[in-house]
């Protein structure tokens, strides 16, 4: 019998650390930040702040001292942005305009410089539109439609086309979603669902299938989640405290434990 006890709460043990590195506890009902996190070390910082005209600065304080954007996120009142120390030059630069027709305007300027667009947010009416350059991009496009249904439609032909889904955004009454060729990603998908604990069963699904979140907006009721696979699959995992400053003590933890931040969500 003690022998069957061992075995038992040994396999408690295990199954408790498997789930911790894969999830957190989560409210579905109250508003929350969504963190999502992948077995890799890295050096990032995380700023937040009330006004577009602090937080550019914060942008340019980072860049100076060798950190790049690798996300950006608007939510409850807040600008915050996430760097990530870079051994490679990057170039970045960005871009903030009051509707999206002049970032379109734009485009064929930066792209023919050899800059792609690797994050974009919608907030206070203001888009900001991050471009870099020396990435593995070969080609980029992007799709701007008012009803869901026929955004998904454009987003399975783009992917028919061999693009990929880099990032997704609403803003103006329209979803916008970004792509690329060359990513490095070797399969693609996009979830759809109002309720965020329906979301978790499908996330664990497909982590189990293999494939890794690497961006997830909520808007209009609805989380979107997009999914790829790689050649390099890491452990991924995710954090959903209620308040920026419990988000900010977990990102502490994950950076000591070898996790990096790569997206930031926030919803209901």
């Amino acid at each position: 019998m003690t022998k069957i006890l061992q075995l038992l709460f040994t396999a408690i043990v295990l199954f408790t650390i498997q789930l911790s590195a894969k999830t957190s506890k989560y409210d579905s009902s109250r508003y929350k930040y969504i963190g999502t996190f992948v077995k890799e070390k890295s050096d990032q910082k995380i700023e937040s702040m009330m006004s577009l005209e602090s937080f550019q600065k914060s942008i340019r304080k980072q860049w100076n001292q060798g950190y790049d954007i690798s996300e950006i996120k608007y939510g409850n009142g807040k600008w915050i942005g996430v760097f990530t120390k870079s051994a490679r030059e990057t170039h970045q630069t960005y871009i903030v305009a009051r509707r999206f027709s002049v970032v379109d305007h734009l485009l064929k300027e930066y792209w023919d410089k050899g800059y792609y667009i690797t994050n974009v947010e919608h907030g206070l009416a203001e888009w900001i539109v991050v471009f870099e350059k020396n990435t593995s991009y070969k080609n980029q496009a992007f799709e701007r439609r008012k009803k869901l249904d026929t955004f998904v439609d454009f987003v399975n032909k783009r992917w028919n086309d061999n693009f990929d889904l880099i990032d997704l955004e609403y803003g103006e009454g329209r979803w916008t979603g970004i792509f690329a060729e060359e990513t490095g990603y070797t399969g693609q998908a996009m979830i759809i669902r109002s309720a965020w604990r329906d979301m978790v069963r499908v996330i664990e699904s497909y982590w189990k299938r293999g494939y890794r979140i690497i961006n997830i907006e909520y808007t209009l009721g609805k989380w979107m989640v997009v999914f790829s696979k790689s050649k390099k699959n890491a452990d991924q995992g995710y954090e959903t405290p209620a308040t920026m400053d419990a988000f900010k003590k977990l990102f502490e933890k994950r950076q000591q434990e070898g996790y990096k931040l790569i997206d930031l969500a926030e919803g209901w």
